[in-house]
């Protein structure tokens, strides 16, 4: 199987799955009458981004399947015409592809601040997250731009002429880290919070693996950085960046939507209702709460300061909880 077939597969694979994530993700908010939030739009922008680069990349894989070879060659060659189309296109999407990543983060942490606003120690570390995650965005993007100046020499073989391009390879490989430690991070952000819900181990466990899949993410970023790193070149290796990067910024679509359409998954699986989703209180801050009176949130303050107290809200097994109404 050649190169244009595996990037073919493997775009319209995890393609796939995001789109039907979004859409799970859209029925799930609209099915609960939750209205949608900033993290909804972002997160459908990052899909009609990833759309974009796919068939952008696809389109350049197409019209010249050597383009790839030649963008990443050690020695200085003269660019056909259709190299250059080549270059212009893979350029055009390494711009979409930082806002996509970023969007996508920004979509998370918007779902966290819905999630757990409650906990007022827990929103000043996603708004300085999220002020992170839009500094790695305009610093990436800015840096793109600028990669050659003048910006033509971007397409027309910069490989071996440091005068007008800084070299890309160790950007793109320098970027990738960056953007792992930001996932780790966000990974990691809910996970005290769930630690202190007064849940059995193993419950806790679940809940946590909700958000834990994003590991992957992680991992398929790492591996994309390994892989399209190319020794002794000024460019990464576009045919390894293609598919990794698409593999990449599909799960985290995908990773992103999980928590929404949990509740879904959990009915459609036939899965043993976790007591975090059964309890009303939690079921509502899940899906309603723009929707909460100012009255209903400080009872939802006064119970966090008692969960955090060590006291038992209500019971965890369902038998009991307290109700709170939207207005």
């Amino acid at each position: 199987m050649d190169e244009t077939n595996t990037t073919i597969i493997v775009g319209a694979i995890v393609g796939g799955l995001a789109l039907v994530a979004v859409i799970l993700r859209f029925y799930v908010r609209y099915s609960r009458n939750a209205g949608f939030s900033w993290d909804d739009w972002l997160i459908l922008f990052s899909l009609l981004d990833v759309i974009a680069i796919d068939a952008a990349d696809l389109y350049a894989t197409s019209f010249n399947p050597n383009g790839a070879a030649a963008a990443s060659s050690n020695g200085a060659i003269e660019y056909t015409p259709a190299d250059v189309t080549y270059t212009k296109i893979t350029f055009t999407s390494t711009v979409l592809y930082f806002t996509l990543t970023s969007t996508t983060k920004l979509s998370i942490l918007f779902l966290y601040n819905r999630l757990f606003s409650v906990n007022t120690s827990f929103r000043p570390r996603v708004i300085a997250l999220g002020i992170v995650v839009l500094g790695f965005w305009i610093g990436t993007v800015v840096s793109d731009l600028l990669n050659c100046i003048p910006l033509e020499w971007t397409w027309l073989n910069s490989l071996d002429d440091p005068r007008y391009c800084f070299n890309y390879n160790y950007y793109w490989l320098a970027t990738g880290v960056v953007e792992a430690v930001i996932d780790i991070a966000i990974i990691l952000l809910p996970i005290p919070i769930i630690v202190r819900l007064r849940l059995n181990r193993g419950k806790k466990f679940g809940i946590a693996g909700v958000f834990l899949v994003g590991i992957f993410v992680i991992v398929s970023g790492i591996v994309k950085v390994i892989l399209s790193y190319a020794p002794n070149s000024r460019e990464p290796s576009f045919s390894q960046t293609q598919v990794w990067t698409t593999v990449h910024s599909c799960t985290g679509i995908v990773c992103a939507c999980l928590p929404v359409c949990w509740p879904l998954l959990k009915f459609l699986g036939k899965l043993h209702p976790s007591s975090w989703f059964a309890s009303t209180v939690t079921r509502k801050n899940w899906y309603g709460l723009s929707a909460w009176s100012s009255q209903e949130r400080r009872v939802l303050h006064h119970l966090d300061h008692r969960n955090r107290a060590g006291e038992r809200i209500g019971s965890i097994s369902g038998d009991r909880h307290y109700e709170l109404s939207p207005v």
